[in-house]
Formats: structure tokens, sequence, C-alpha cells
């Protein structure tokens, strides 16, 4: 998995789960991660419907397993705006780690990938950098350490 400048999107505006799974499909297609943009959107929103993917504080995982997937990606989006979204604490989300996994690779890839980034998600230091960084540099570095699984301190 490639996690850098180009997988992170900050500013996005969105209205909606929706609006933003298509949002989230069409840059994976156009990067070349998945061979479909609408089959990846409804791969979203079928997982969405059957348990949200919303944490706290801001944040969730979305999670897309897919055969139109090519390779484990991860996507990190922050939002203008947070969107309604059923979390833990009611708060809406503004966060967003956005995984994508080809369907043969459901079982171990996708669980490595969101458990590190719900544990990385237990962390204040970590929750506080990635909502204050404007730096797409810094971010990348923050995320990448979480996601070989290196702690920061």
């Amino acid at each position: 998995m490639d996690f850098n400048e180009s997988t992170i999107l900050l500013d996005v505006a969105v209205a909606s789960k929706k609006e933003l799974f298509e949002v989230i499909a069409n840059y994976a297609y156009e990067l070349g991660f998945v061979a479909n943009a609408a089959e990846t959107c409804e791969a979203f929103i079928e997982r969405e419907a059957e348990y949200s993917t919303g944490l706290q504080d801001g944040f969730a995982i979305p999670h897309a397993k897919a055969k139109t997937v090519l390779k484990p990606t991860v996507l990190f989006i922050r939002l203008k705006q947070e969107i309604e979204w059923e979390t833990f604490d009611d708060s809406a989300v503004k966060n967003i780690f956005a995984l994508m996994v080809p369907k043969e690779d459901g079982g171990t890839v996708h669980l490595e990938m969101l458990s590190r980034l719900a544990t990385a998600l237990l962390e204040e230091s970590f929750i506080q950098q990635v909502q204050r960084s404007e730096d797409k540099t810094q971010l990348v570095e923050l995320i990448k350490k979480e996601m070989i699984g290196e702690r920061i301190k």
C-alpha cells in the first residue's frame, strides 16, 4: 500500500455520506486504485448500511471490499464542513479514513488496516495532530507511521 500526498484530500465539500462516497470512489478511480467508480461507491454504501463506520471525535473509517478494488488503499479526507454520521459520541464527522481492499484481501489485509487505524484513533495525540495539521507531508508521515505499526511519541 502506497500512502502519500496524493492520497490525502483536504477541504472537501460534500453534503452527505453518499456524496462523500462518490467523491472517494471517483478519486480512487482517477488514481488507478479501482477499476469502476460506481461499483466501488456502491460497496461503501452497502457496507455503511450494515453498520455505521462512524467512531468519535469527528472521525469515521468507511471501508469497501470489492472486486473493483485493484490494490489495498487508504485515503484520508478532511471535509470543509462536518456531515451527519452515526457515531459513538453522536458527533458529526469531518475526518475520514477511507479503506478499500480487493475482495480477495477482505479478511487479513482489511482487518489489519482497520485495526491499526482504530487503535491510532484511541491516542489523543494522534487525533489532535490529524485534526490540526494542514501540511500534507506531515499528515503522510503521521498516518504512515500508524499504518505500518510504528507508534508516535
